[in-house]
């Protein structure tokens, strides 16, 4: 019979194991930023490859309203993944969680696109 100690210790080490192979702890989730600059008319940069967890951050430097508008992936654009506007100095934050091509844009100046690809 294992002592209380030896128990709590091989448990212990069995879950240290599944949350080190688990894929949701396998990298931190990073911040990549995008920004409309004045005057640009423009989101920069305009493509951005990134990873599932990973999270974007829109920030408007511009004297203008914007907006970041894309559809969720196999959606077919029926249904909204991002309908977010900013104003000047504000800035959005959206966690990509699937894996897939993201088309957007700004619904208010529709020369104003990107994408982001996002990888498993």
């Amino acid at each position: 019979m294992r002592s209380r100690t030896a128990r709590w210790a091989a448990g212990a080490a069995a879950l240290g194991w599944m949350a080190a192979a688990s894929p949701a702890h396998a990298a931190e989730s990073a911040l990549h930023e995008v920004t409309v600059e004045r005057d640009s008319f423009a989101f920069a940069p305009q493509a951005l490859s990134i990873h599932v967890g990973d999270r974007v951050k829109w920030t408007n430097h511009d004297g203008q309203q914007h907006m970041v508008v894309t559809a969720k992936p196999g959606s077919e654009g029926r249904e909204l993944e991002i309908y977010a506007r900013m104003n000047p100095g504000e800035n959005i934050e959206h966690q990509f969680d699937v894996p897939a091509a993201y088309y957007y844009y700004c619904a208010i100046h529709f020369q104003m696109w990107g994408i982001i690809s996002v990888n498993p």
